[in-house]
């Protein structure tokens, strides 16, 4: 065999394996998301709740029940699901939270924010003494830098939307 026709054979089984395993990655995202999302229906039915909007993130669900004024939160955590459900109606204040990673100043003008953004979340105030309840929308663990202004506006949609349901007392406070 001439030098072209090994290299056309490694180069080709090397491309049969990473597509096979790029196969494989996708079918398992594609499980995993519907395992998550027929447990989210499943938890949704559970608390009777119909959902008017729903959000799918890469290891959270999150659903709306507008007239009841109910948002349940569905998360992955250690291919197990936690749930939990918030009441608009003990929300005093819902608003995009950004966290960034601490910057010099040196540092600054050399990278773009961007790269020192460690999370974008929907951040809930209750009216009670409850500690504020997250929902991370972005995390640099997970997402990729160029997911930033998407899940950025997917979160102010949010925070927006949820904010016209609040009671009007909590409308005094600015929202974002």
């Amino acid at each position: 065999m001439s030098h072209i026709a090994i290299a056309l054979v490694i180069v080709l089984s090397i491309s049969i394996i990473i597509l096979f395993l790029i196969i494989m990655h996708n079918k398992h995202l594609k499980v995993r998301n519907n395992s998550m999302l027929s447990f989210f229906r499943t938890a949704g039915t559970a608390h009777n709740l119909s959902f008017t909007g729903q959000e799918i993130l890469r290891d959270k669900v999150i659903g709306l029940d507008g007239p009841k004024r109910k948002l349940l939160i569905v998360e992955e955590k250690d291919e197990e699901y936690d749930t939990r459900i918030i009441y608009l109606d003990e929300v005093g204040a819902c608003k995009v939270k950004k966290v960034y990673a601490a910057i010099s100043s040196h540092e600054y003008r050399k990278n773009k924010p961007e790269e020192y953004l460690k999370s974008i979340a929907l951040e809930f105030e209750f009216n009670t003494d409850d500690a504020p309840a997250m929902v991370l929308f972005y995390k640099n663990s997970i997402n990729s830098i160029y997911e930033i202004p998407e899940l950025e506006a997917r979160t102010r949609h949010w925070a927006t939307t949820l904010s016209k349901m609040l009671p009007k007392a909590a409308l005094k406070n600015p929202v974002l």
